[in-house]
This record gives C-alpha cells, sequence and structure tokens, in this order.
C-alpha cells in the first residue's frame, strides 16, 4: 500500500541513516582522541578505573620528582665528603710531618690552616636545592633546620582509597660536619619496644596476606608480654578469641590482628594491668612492634612465646614459636643533651681543639711531640667518622636509585593498564570508519529513494 500521509520507507531509511550517523560520530571519535573510551558515558567503570590510576601516575610522577631532587642532595653531600676526607688525609701527612725533627711548624700550621679553610668552603658549598647537609644551623632560632631529612620514596592507594607515602631517610644529624649551633642539643627520651623478627605477612600465621584462624585449622598465636618487669599480660589468638573480632576466620588481615591484639591489652585488668601502658603497631617493615607508651630508662618490654593449648598447633607472627623463646627485650631511654656541634668542629676532650680549629705552631718539645701524636689520632677518629657518613650516604643513593628505577617502571605498568581499558584499536576502527561512511552513503541514496516515491504516486493523476 502506497500512502500520501505516511512513507514507511523514508521512515525506516531515515532510521538507518541515524544510527549509522551515531555510530560514525564514536567510530571517528575514537580515531581522532586515539580512545574507545573517553569519557564516563562510553564505559562508566573503565573510565573511572583509568583515571584512578592517571591520578596515581600524576602521584608517581611527583614522587619520581622528589626521588630526583633526593638523590641530587645525596649526590652533592656524598662529593662533598670525598672531598673532605681526602683533606683529612692530607692534614694527616701534614701533622706527620711535623713530627720529624727539625721542621718548622708555624710553616706546616699554614698549610693546615689552608686545608681546614678548603674543608669548611667545601662543606659550606655542598648545596643542592636550598640544602646543605654538611654545614649546618642547629640552633632553635632557625626552623627550617631538620635532623632528619625524609625523601618521599613511595606512593600507594589502599583498597578503601586511602593514600600513604613511604619515605626514605636522611639522618643529617649524624652526617653534618660543622654545626653554627654551640649549645647542646636536647635528646629526646625514647619509648622501649620490640620488633618482630619478620614482617607479618612474611610468617608462618600468614598465607597469601591473610591468616587462618578458623577451627579447622587449629592454630594459635600464644605469648606473654612483660612490661618493667612486673606487669604481665599473656596474648592468645585463636578461633575462640578472633571468633567476635574479625570478618572471615578464615582470612585474617594483619590489621585485624593487631586490633585483636590491642583488644585484649585494653581488656586487661587488676594490679598487673598492661592497659594503656603498652601498643601494637606495625613498622616501616611490616613487623609487628610492641611498644611502651611510656617514654624513660624505666621502660622495658619483652616478649617469651609459651605453649599452645587446647591441642592447637603454635604459628608465629614474628616472635618464634619455640615455647620459652623470650624475645630479646627493649629498654626506653631518659631525655637528655648531646653536643650539637659536627664532625669537624666537635672540640675534642683530650686535646681541647675541634679538626676545624687544630694550631700546632706553638707545640714544641716532648709535650708537644705527645699532643701531636693525639692530633694525629683525633684526625684518624674524623676519617673514619667522615667515612661512616660516606656509608650512610651510600646506602640511602642505593635506596633512592633502586626506588627511582621501581617507580618508572610501575608509571609504564600503570600506562600500559590504561591502554588497555581504554585506548581504541586503530586498525579497526580505520577499517569500520571507512565501512560506516559507505553505509552513511548508501542510507542517503535509500532515503533520496523514499522521498521520491510520493512523485511517483503523483504521476498516476496526470
Amino acid at each position: 500500500m502506497t500512502s500520501l500521509l505516511t512513507n514507511n520507507a523514508a521512515m525506516t531509511a531515515l532510521t538507518t541513516l541515524k544510527s549509522i550517523n551515531t555510530q560514525l560520530d564514536m567510530t571517528s571519535n575514537r580515531v581522532s582522541t586515539g580512545q574507545r573510551v573517553s569519557s564516563a558515558a562510553d564505559n562508566a567503570a573503565y573510565w573511572s578505573i583509568a583515571t584512578t590510576v592517571r591520578t596515581d601516575n600524576a602521584s608517581l610522577s611527583a614522587v619520581k620528582d622528589s626521588l630526583g631532587l633526593g638523590s641530587s642532595a645525596v649526590d652533592t653531600t656524598y662529593n662533598g665528603l670525598n672531598s673532605i676526607i681526602t683533606d683529612l688525609q692530607n692534614m694527616r701527612a701534614k701533622l706527620q710531618t711535623a713530627l720529624q725533627p727539625g721542621v718548622d711548624r708555624a710553616k706546616v700550621q699554614t698549610e693546615i690552616t689552608a686545608i681546614q679553610s678548603k674543608m669548611k668552603a667545601t662543606a659550606d658549598s655542598s648545596v643542592s636545592s636550598g640544602q646543605n647537609w654538611l654545614s649546618v644551623d642547629s640552633s632553635a632560632a632557625n626552623t627550617a633546620y631538620q635532623a632528619t631529612q625524609s625523601v618521599i620514596a613511595g606512593f600507594s592507594r589502599s583498597t578503601a582509597g586511602a593514600i600513604t607515602y613511604s619515605r626514605i631517610n636522611v639522618e643529617v644529624s649524624n652526617i653534618k660536619l660543622y654545626d653554627v649551633n654551640a649549645a647542646s642539643a636536647s635528646v629526646p627520651a625514647t619509648e622501649a619496644q620490640v620488633a618482630g623478627s619478620t614482617s607479618l605477612t612474611g610468617t608462618s600465621a600468614f598465607t597469601a596476606g591473610t591468616a587462618d584462624f578458623s577451627a579447622a585449622s587449629a592454630k594459635q598465636v600464644n605469648f606473654t608480654i612483660n612490661l618493667n618487669g612486673s606487669k604481665t599480660q599473656n596474648i592468645k589468638l585463636d578461633a575462640t578469641t578472633l571468633g567476635a573480632a574479625v570478618k572471615d576466620l578464615a582470612k585474617v588481615t594483619t590489621d585485624e590482628v593487631l586490633s585483636a591484639i590491642n583488644n585484649q591489652i585494653a581488656a586487661s585488668t587488676g594490679a598487673n594491668s598492661v592497659k594503656g601502658l603498652v601498643a601494637a603497631s606495625l613498622d616501616t617493615q611490616g613487623r609487628i612492634v610492641l611498644k611502651t607508651t611510656t617514654a624513660a630508662a624505666a621502660s622495658t618490654i619483652n616478649v617469651d612465646v609459651v605453649a599452645a593449648t587446647g591441642g592447637n598447633a603454635l604459628v608465629d607472627i614474628g616472635f618464634g614459636t619455640t615455647a620459652g623463646l623470650a624475645v630479646v627485650a627493649g629498654k626506653g631511654t631518659d631525655a637528655g643533651t648531646s653536643n650539637a656541634k659536627g664532625i669537624l668542629d666537635t672540640v675534642d676532650g683530650t686535646t681541647s681543639q675541634s679538626i676545624n680549629s687544630i694550631n700546632i705552631s706553638a707545640l714544641s718539645g716532648t709535650t708537644g711531640d705527645a699532643t701531636l701524636a693525639t692530633l694525629i689520632s683525633q684526625v684518624d677518629k674524623a676519617i673514619s667518622s667522615v667515612t661512616n657518613a660516606g656509608t650512610k650516604l651510600g646506602a640511602n643513593k642505593t635506596q633512592i636509585d633502586g626506588q627511582k628505577t621501581f617507580v618508572d617502571t610501575l608509571m609504564k605498568a600503570n600506562d600500559r593498564t590504561i591502554g588497555i581499558l581504554v585506548d581504541a584499536d586503530v586498525e579497526e576502527e580505520s577499517t569500520k570508519l571507512k565501512a560506516l561512511q559507505t553505509q552513511q552513503q548508501l542510507a542517503v541514496q535509500a532515503l533520496s529513494i523514499a522521498n521520491g516515491a510520493s512523485a511517483n504516486v503523483l504521476s498516476l493523476f496526470r
């Protein structure tokens, strides 16, 4: 039937043309952007994942930059230390020369003074990105000073979305050579603590990141905390004690283990209670740590592994599995003071001179020779201390370089993940584009023919 009011053929052709145009627009967008998922409308799940990974990669890029700056600072400091070690060796040689009979020690002192000036200049100029770790000012007035410099080394996002950063710490207070601060530095009291021998997830209690404490596994952790030699608390982890505290006894997490330990500590009562006096946590290596809440030399803590009960098998969470095995006790320290000066400007108690202020011009006779021998020994100790500082920096450098390589590899892996999720197959899309263009032309022709049908009908009335 042919109708003047309704052109079914034209409507069908128009619908087909619209569908083809929609597909053509989508394919053209994929070809032009190189992505098959360029917005949430294309695939909400893939777009969300890819956006999160891109955000993580941006954070990793910032971490990589931080590692680069940290590496530069470590390199600069390390080169300064190497140069100063050579200067100290020259100074020791000059002092040994001054031991020889008939040597003009005033002239030797002129050379020593030059070496001292060079070492100070080297330390003062060992600056990278505005940071100097060899020549510092640790006085209270200098709020910019940090005894420990932290280099951001890693970025991670938990399943809950929590973001954490790992750090590589450089102990500037242990490698500094000169310090403007003439006062004694305050050293805070420390807590007593005991750490496991290995990461919690690497112990026999855990497999694939979780621990099976179900009744069928018959696993049990059993140890006693002894605090200050007088207060004790037994910690027992098994199917019974964990039953109401964890989501799945067959897949107990490290967080749930820590919570269970801290809950049992908090529930302790009586005169020997350790409630509020000790807490469990994980250190940067993932090891379980038991630490007192009081910082003082009087704070002591140790852990004794005890036998399992009820026919269960004793398993390790870092404190061993042999009953009666006492973990080495941890002991706190009292607050105190320490010399704030650096390796080269600290005055030696025997010679009353620092490396930076050694002066032999007035030394003479047997007494002078004895003082020279002591000064040589002092320089030897300084060489050893500076060498140790270089060793510590070398370890930091190795850490930073290794982390830079890892972060770079991780960023590339993330890029591949994004590509798998959202990148378009250019060959496939270009082929599809040509096919759709052909279909579009045919659909336009079909619509044109359908629209011409009314003219054929009018010819019947001529």
